[in-house]
């Protein structure tokens, strides 16, 4: 096995594990109000790093130079490392620890409950960029607790007494894999509530793929030489154009996914998706006479969903469900997208080489199921609690479930 082979094996698992880690990180720690604009940054910063290794790529893409493409991630990985040393745990998960740590060692509790909620306390107040005392700490502080329970009844302590805050407190019955997956056993409305909702996530992360955005991102100098009939050397300065102009068009649903919402970002941005999808197909087929279509197309098909459906889709999920399984549903999410992204691009590849323009039929047939699917099953989640979004989904379902705003 070679070493470039091991490398890719670590860095993707490591990328895997970044790729759950910023997301929950973000929806746990950061306040309601700036939660969108705060997960909309990511596609800016990954669209920036991706523009910084092509820049790079561009000059040392040749046999002897070609390893010098990986020092820039290097660097920026050792400058977020030594910031990260100086960044404080996430609030949500201090907490959990310390319920956990009550069921094991419940004679010391008292005291290290003191200690752990300052230190939760102090977190949330670096985050929030406001006072340790401020009632907006406090409510986020009990919001955590709250959710650090995730069975019925459970409350870390055998011997312990239901309490009033214990009301409040999610009433599930079973953990998360057994919600999204048992369909047979986690049978109860709140399981199925919840279900819902993450699977929803789930499509609408699968309907990024289908745009065809990064695959075709990943295929641009393929697309624009082979299929769009450039030559190599413009076929790479196009793509590197492109990454260029993707910066700039990712801080657009940072300003407006917290006032226009997400669900018109994300439909507009499909309806366009699907548009462009057939008029690179149309001009594929032209040849040489639609090698400008093809760029324009291609290029209006990657800035439309950097600036929808591909940043929203890093967050989205993730309002759909409870604190207590954000991990499982934005992991699997991560997992179904891998799997959804290999199989798009590994069949994209040999299809387009034999077919050429019609392969992009593999996107657009999709992207339409897609459109419809989103517009009516999709929820908006601007401004709202999960709880509002969820008893909002168990009305259209005909199930009754009345979720505490503390979930």
């Amino acid at each position: 096995m070679s070493m470039e082979f091991k490398d890719t094996c670590v860095r993707s698992l490591a990328n895997g594990i970044n790729a759950v880690n910023a997301t929950v990180w973000i929806i746990e720690c950061a306040p309601a109000k700036h939660r969108g604009r705060m997960a909309a940054l990511q596609e800016v910063f990954m669209a920036t790093g991706s523009l910084l290794c092509q820049t790079v790529g561009v000059p040392f893409s040749n046999d002897h130079y070609w390893p010098y493409i990986f020092m820039p991630p290097v660097l920026i990985a050792i400058f977020t490392t030594v910031l990260f040393c100086f960044t404080w745990e996430s609030p949500q998960y201090i907490v959990t620890t310390e319920h956990d740590l009550e069921k094991f060692v419940p004679y010391i509790v008292s005291d290290h409950c003191r200690v752990d909620y300052l230190k939760a306390r102090n977190a949330l107040a670096f985050y929030h960029g406001q006072e340790c005392s401020s009632a907006a700490i406090d409510a986020e502080l009990k919001l955590c607790e709250e959710s650090s329970v995730i069975k019925k009844g459970t409350t870390g302590n055998k011997n312990h007494k239901k309490s009033d805050d214990d009301e409040m407190r999610v009433e599930c019955e079973h953990d998360g894999i057994t919600v999204m997956f048992n369909i047979f056993k986690a049978t109860d409305p709140l399981s199925r509530v919840i279900r819902y909702g993450a699977w929803i996530g789930v499509m609408v992360k699968v309907a990024y793929v289908f745009t065809g955005a990064r695959c075709l991102r990943a295929y641009s100098t393929f697309v624009l030489h082979y299929l769009g009939h450039w030559t190599l050397s413009a076929a790479l300065y196009g793509s590197f154009a492109i990454g260029l102009l993707r910066v700039p068009f990712t801080l657009i649903p940072v300003l407006l996914v917290d006032n226009v919402g997400r669900r018109p970002l994300i439909v507009i941005s499909m309806v366009i998706s699907l548009i462009t999808q057939i008029a690179i197909m149309f001009f594929i087929e032209m040849g040489d006479n639609g090698k400008i279509g093809v760029l324009l197309s291609l290029c209006t098909l990657l800035m439309v969903n950097a600036c929808g459906l591909g940043s929203v889709s890093r967050f989205y999920s993730a309002e759909l469900v409870p604190r207590y399984l954000l991990l499982n549903s934005v992991a699997i999410l991560t997992i179904f997208e891998g799997i959804m992204k290999i199989a798009v691009e590994f069949t994209f590849y040999p299809i387009a080489n034999i077919i050429g323009g019609p392969s992009m039929l593999l996107f657009a047939v999709p992207t339409t199921l897609f459109v419809v699917f989103v517009w009516y099953l999709c929820p908006e989640t601007c401004g709202r609690h999960v709880a509002e979004i969820l008893n909002e989904i168990a009305i259209t379902q005909g199930l009754k479930v009345n979720l505490k705003l503390s979930v």
